[in-house]
């Protein structure tokens, strides 16, 4: 092996080892956090809804239908037949 060879496989292992210690280091405080969170707190705390929060739709909020300019076309049945039709026939280049 090359002394190159062995820069590039040292160069490997060193990312390897930084990724494995940080996706532990990482783990360990997501752990951290949610034993914080899970852990039972001293005095309870009640959540109130704020004035600015609506939970229903005011009275002067009118919900209009879209009016429709074109109709779309009615969709009917045809009958394909096993005749070919070329794509020059129809207009493709």
């Amino acid at each position: 092996m090359s002394p190159l060879d062995m820069l590039i496989f040292f160069f490997f292992i060193l990312v390897t080892i930084k990724a494995a210690t940080s996706c532990i280091d990482y783990w360990k405080d997501v752990d951290d956090e949610i034993r914080e969170a899970s852990a039972p707190s001293k005095a309870p705390v009640r959540a109130s809804l704020s004035r600015t929060v609506r939970t229903g739709v005011p009275s002067s909020v009118r919900v209009t239908p879209i009016k429709r300019v074109n109709r779309p076309a009615a969709i009917t049945a045809h009958a394909y037949s096993n005749d070919q039709v070329h794509l020059k026939d129809k207009g493709a280049a």
